[in-house]
C-alpha cells in the first residue's frame, strides 16, 4: 500500500489536482474542465487518463449524436478524498496521503536569495486583513510577500487585464478551496461587477483565502481598481495583499497595513553581498552600500562587477555588465524586452535554435531575470533600458509567439496573442486571427468579451475588428450598434469568409428586429457565396442556421424543420466541437414539434437536447431546456408544470444576469400562471420582464405590458393603458405579435384575444 501511496504522489501535479478539485462539487465533460483551467483539452485528457488509471476518477460513456461522449467524476469506492484550505487528503485503507496542493503553478517570483526583512516578515503575519507594500522599483516588494505567501492566489496586473480574466481565476481558485458560488456565476456568463464584488468577498471570508494582487500601478482597468477597493473595505477573513511603486487608491483605517519598503539595512546588505562576493571588504562593502542605498537589485547588479566609480548606476549597468555578456546572454534579454507577461521556456526553446535555459539560469543568478513558475521575464526596472539597445526585430520572434500560443487552443491564449498580432498592425495576420476565432475558438468572445473588445478598439479602423466588435454588440442585445457597424464593413470586405461572416450576423439581427424583409435579402447574397464553397463546414453550417431562421421568423414551420435537421447535420459534420449549438438545435427542433402539434416528438428532442447539456456540463443549456420544457408542458395545458420549469430557468438566468433568456423564462413563467389563474404571481413577472426589457430593449420583453393588461382586465381592472402601450411597442414586431396571440390561444378562445387586440 506505501508503494501505491508513492505513486499518487507522483501523479499529483498542478494539473491533475486541480481537475480532482472541479471534480468535487461536479461530473464534468473533458472539453468543459479545459475551458475552465484555460488549457488545452488533449492535455486534459492524458491527464484525466492518467488519475483514472490510478482510480481516481471514473469516466463513463454517453452515446450523443453519432458520438461518445466521456463524463468523469471523483471515485470513491476504494478512495477517500477530502479538500480544505490546508491540503488535500487521500485515504487508501489505512494509509493517508495529506497533501499540500498547489492549485496554480505559483504566479509569484521564485526565491532563492533572501536575506533580512525579519520585522516585515514578522509585520506580514500579522492580524490585518489588508496589507499594502508600496516601495520603487526592484526594492523587492514581490519577492518579499513570496517569500511568507508562496502559495497564495498571485496574480500580476498588466496594461492590457481586464476584469473578466482576474476574477475568473480567482474564481476558480475559490473554487478549489471549496467556494465555487463564483465560478458557477461566471460559468452562466454572469458578468455584473456588483455581483461579481459580492461572490469573490464571500468566497475570500469563507475559505480564509490570501489573495496576492502585484503590479497595481501597472492597472489602467476602472473595474479592477472597483474590484479591489470593495474587497479591500469590506474583507474580515484571510487576507488581502496589494503590491504597487505608489501606495494604491484604497480606503486606509486600522485594517489595513502599510509596509514602505525601502532599501536593506547595513546589516542586512552586507550579509546579501557576501552571498555574491565572499572576499569582499568592509571599505568596499561601505562604499558600494552608499552608491545604492542598499538597494537589493543594484547590490545584486554592483556585485558583477564590483569596480563601479561613481557615475550613474544605470550607465554602469550597460557599460559595465551589459557588454560582459555573452551574446546569448544579450539576445535572451532582448527577446524578453518584448513581452508583457513572463514567458514560458517552451517558447524560448521554440524561438532559439538551443536549449536557451544555461543562459536563462546564468542571467537569473546575475539578478538580470526573474522566474515566475514556469515563465521567465526581464526585471521590469531592466526593461527599459534593454528596449533602447534592442537590434532585434520584433516581427519575427512576435509571429513565433503568436504560433506557439495559437497552437494552446484556449481562449486566453488566443487573446494574448491577438495582442502581438495587433501591435503588428498586420492585416492580413488579423483577417487570419478572426477568422481562426469564428470557426474554432468562437468561446473568446462569450467568456472573454471585454478584453477582446479592449484589443479590438485599439484597430477599429480595420473591417475585421468592426465586424468582431459588432458580434460583441449583438451578444449584448445592442442589435442596433451592431448593425451599423455591420452595414459600415458590408461592401468593403472582400474575402468570401468574412463577407458570409457578415451577412449569416445581418440575417440574424434582422431577424431580431423583425424586418425579414431585408434579412432575406441579406441571405440571398450569403446563398451565392456559399455556392461557391459548398464543401467549407463553416459556411455549410452557417447556411443552414439562417435558413432555419428566416424559415422560422416567417413561421414556415415545415420548412424550418427540415432545415434544422440538415443544420444538425451539418453541425454533426464540422471538425471543431460545438456542443452549445448543437443542444440548442435540438431545442429548436423540439419547438418546431411543439408549434406543429407532435408533442411527442418534440419531448424527444428536448430530453435529447438536455442530454447533451449534461454530458458536456452545460448549466446554461441545461436551463434553456427547461425553458423549451416549459414550452411543451404549456402547450399540453399542464400549466403548473410548465410554470415550474420556467420559474427555475428564470431564476438562473436572472442569477447569472443573461437578461434575453431570462425574458424567454418570465414570458412563458407568465403565460403558465395566468393558465393556472395565479395573477399575483404573473403580475410581479411581468413586471420583472419590463425592467428588464427597459435596460435590454430586447423585443419580447415589452408583450409584458400586453400580458399586464391582460391580467388587470381579467381580475376586473383597467388594463386599456397597458395594452394600448403594449401594443404600440411590439406592433411593429409582426412575429412577436403573432406568437402572442398563438400563445394566448391555449388558455383564451379567438373572441377574447381579439378584444385585446383589435
Amino acid at each position: 500500500m506505501s508503494d501505491e501511496i508513492s505513486r499518487l504522489r507522483a501523479v499529483l501535479n498542478e494539473t491533475n489536482i486541480q481537475i480532482l478539485a472541479l471534480l468535487r462539487t461536479n461530473s464534468l465533460n473533458p472539453r468543459e474542465i479545459a475551458r475552465l483551467l484555460q488549457k488545452d483539452e488533449s492535455q486534459i485528457s492524458r491527464s484525466l487518463r492518467t488519475l483514472e488509471r490510478f482510480g481516481l476518477v471514473e469516466g463513463r460513456w454517453m452515446r450523443i449524436g453519432g458520438k461518445n461522449i466521456k463524463v468523469y467524476s471523483l471515485k470513491f469506492e476504494e478512495l477517500r478524498i477530502s479538500f480544505d484550505a490546508k491540503g488535500l487528503r487521500i485515504a487508501i485503507g489505512r494509509n493517508v496521503l495529506s497533501y499540500t496542493p498547489t492549485f496554480f503553478e505559483s504566479r509569484a517570483p521564485e526565491v532563492k536569495t533572501f536575506v533580512g526583512r525579519k520585522k516585515e516578515i514578522e509585520m506580514l503575519s500579522g492580524p490585518q486583513p489588508v496589507v499594502v507594500v508600496y516601495g520603487i522599483a526592484g526594492i523587492g516588494k514581490s519577492t518579499l510577500v513570496a517569500r511568507v505567501f508562496k502559495d497564495a492566489f498571485w496574480y500580476s496586473i498588466t496594461e492590457e487585464d481586464t476584469i473578466e480574466y482576474v476574477t475568473w481565476q480567482l474564481a476558480l481558485y475559490l473554487s478549489f478551496l471549496g467556494f465555487s458560488e463564483m465560478l458557477e456565476y461566471l460559468r452562466g456568463g454572469g458578468k455584473d461587477i456588483a455581483v461579481i464584488n459580492r461572490l469573490a468577498l464571500k468566497g475570500i471570508n469563507e475559505t480564509n483565502a490570501i489573495a496576492v494582487f502585484d503590479d497595481i500601478h501597472k492597472c489602467q482597468d476602472e473595474d479592477i481598481e472597483t474590484f479591489i477597493r470593495f474587497l479591500s473595505s469590506h474583507i474580515e477573513k484571510g487576507k488581502l495583499i496589494l503590491i504597487s511603486r505608489e501606495k494604491p487608491r484604497i480606503s486606509y483605517d486600522d485594517r489595513v497595513l502599510v509596509i514602505h519598503l525601502k532599501g536593506l539595512d547595513s546589516r542586512e546588505a552586507y550579509e546579501l553581498l557576501k552571498l555574491k562576493i565572499p572576499e569582499i571588504t568592509p571599505e568596499e562593502f561601505s562604499y558600494l552600500y552608499q552608491m545604492t542605498f542598499g538597494h537589493p537589485l543594484m547590490l545584486i547588479l554592483v556585485s558583477e562587477n564590483p569596480r563601479f566609480s561613481g557615475e550613474n548606476l544605470f550607465e554602469y549597468f550597460f557599460r559595465e555588465v551589459y557588454e560582459t555578456l555573452s551574446e546569448d546572454e544579450k539576445l535572451i534579454l532582448q527577446v524578453l524586452s518584448l513581452f508583457d507577461e513572463p514567458v514560458d521556456l517552451n517558447v524560448l526553446k521554440k524561438l532559439f535554435a538551443h536549449n536557451p535555459f544555461p543562459v536563462l539560469y546564468s542571467l537569473m543568478k546575475k539578478g538580470l531575470v526573474e522566474r515566475f513558475g514556469s515563465g521567465y521575464s526581464l526585471h521590469d526596472l531592466l526593461r527599459g533600458f534593454v528596449e533602447e539597445v534592442r537590434t532585434i526585430s520584433e516581427r519575427e520572434y512576435y509571429r513565433g509567439y503568436i504560433e506557439y500560443l495559437l497552437e494552446k487552443n484556449t481562449a486566453k491564449s488566443f487573446l494574448t496573442a491577438f495582442k502581438y498580432a495587433v501591435r503588428l498592425e498586420d492585416e492580413n495576420l488579423i483577417k487570419d486571427m478572426t477568422e481562426l476565432r469564428i470557426r474554432k475558438l468562437w468561446r473568446v468572445a462569450l467568456d472573454f468579451p471585454a478584453s477582446y473588445m479592449k484589443l479590438l478598439d485599439r484597430i477599429k479602423h480595420s473591417p475585421y475588428s468592426k465586424k468582431e466588435i459588432a458580434r460583441i454588440y449583438f451578444n449584448r442585445g445592442f442589435f442596433e450598434k451592431a448593425l451599423k457597424l455591420w452595414l459600415e464593413v458590408k461592401d468593403i470586405i472582400r474575402d468570401d469568409f468574412h463577407r458570409f461572416d457578415v451577412l449569416m450576423m445581418l440575417v440574424d439581427v434582422y431577424c431580431e428586429l423583425g424586418n425579414t424583409d431585408k434579412a432575406v435579402e441579406c441571405f440571398a447574397h450569403l446563398e451565392r457565396i456559399f455556392s461557391r464553397h459548398p464543401d467549407d463546414p463553416y459556411m455549410k453550417l452557417g447556411y443552414y442556421i439562417e435558413l432555419t431562421k428566416i424559415h422560422t421568423f416567417r413561421r414556415e414551420r415545415r420548412e424550418a424543420l427540415e432545415s434544422a435537421f440538415k443544420e444538425l447535420e451539418a453541425l454533426r459534420a464540422y471538425p471543431h466541437i460545438y456542443p452549445e449549438l448543437e443542444a440548442l438545435v435540438l431545442y429548436h427542433i423540439g419547438y418546431l414539434y411543439v408549434e406543429m402539434g407532435n408533442l411527442k416528438k418534440a419531448l424527444k428532442y428536448y430530453r435529447e437536447g438536455l442530454k447533451v447539456s449534461k454530458a458536456y456540463s452545460l448549466p446554461f443549456m441545461e436551463n434553456l431546456g427547461y425553458i423549451q420544457l416549459g414550452i411543451a408542458n404549456y402547450s399540453l395545458k399542464n400549466y403548473k408544470a410548465a410554470a415550474d420549469y420556467s420559474r427555475k430557468a428564470a431564476e438562473y438566468f436572472l442569477k447569472v444576469k443573461n437578461y434575453r433568456r431570462a425574458i424567454d423564462a418570465l414570458f412563458r413563467m407568465t403565460v403558465s400562471l395566468i393558465g393556472l389563474g395565479e395573477f399575483a404571481e404573473a403580475e410581479n413577472a411581468a413586471h420583472e420582464m419590463i425592467k428588464l426589457a427597459q435596460s435590454t430593449n430586447y423585443p419580447l420583453g415589452w408583450s409584458a405590458y400586453i400580458l399586464l393588461g391582460i391580467l388587470r382586465e381579467l381580475q376586473g381592472k383597467e388594463g386599456r393603458r397597458y395594452l394600448e402601450m403594449g401594443l404600440k411597442k411590439v406592433g411593429g414586431n409582426e412575429y412577436i405579435s403573432a406568437g402572442l396571440k398563438e400563445e394566448l390561444s391555449v388558455i383564451f378562445d379567438e373572441e377574447t384575444i381579439q378584444k385585446w387586440f383589435p
